[in-house]
């Protein structure tokens, strides 16, 4: 057991690095204790702020885009 326990870390660990490599600033790890497949990661799970981080990502993009608009409009930009 524990040497499945330590795969499982190092597995995330090395998703993480992945991650961060990538650009990620902040991320938090859900463990799912009665997930047989301990490989198995679901980025349905990521959770930003309580909220899927797609979903935060995707409005995060709308609210520059509309920021960045509103400076063109007043001539700022």
């Amino acid at each position: 057991m524990a040497d499945a326990n330590d795969r499982l870390i190092e597995e995330i660990m090395n998703h993480l690095d992945k991650e961060v490599t990538g650009g990620s600033v902040r991320m938090s790890v859900e463990m799912d204790e009665t997930q047989e497949e301990h490989a198995l990661v679901s980025h349905k799970c990521c959770k930003v702020y309580g909220k899927d981080s797609t979903r935060v990502v995707g409005e995060l993009d709308m609210y520059s885009d509309l920021y960045l608009n509103d400076m063109k409009r007043r001539g700022e930009l």
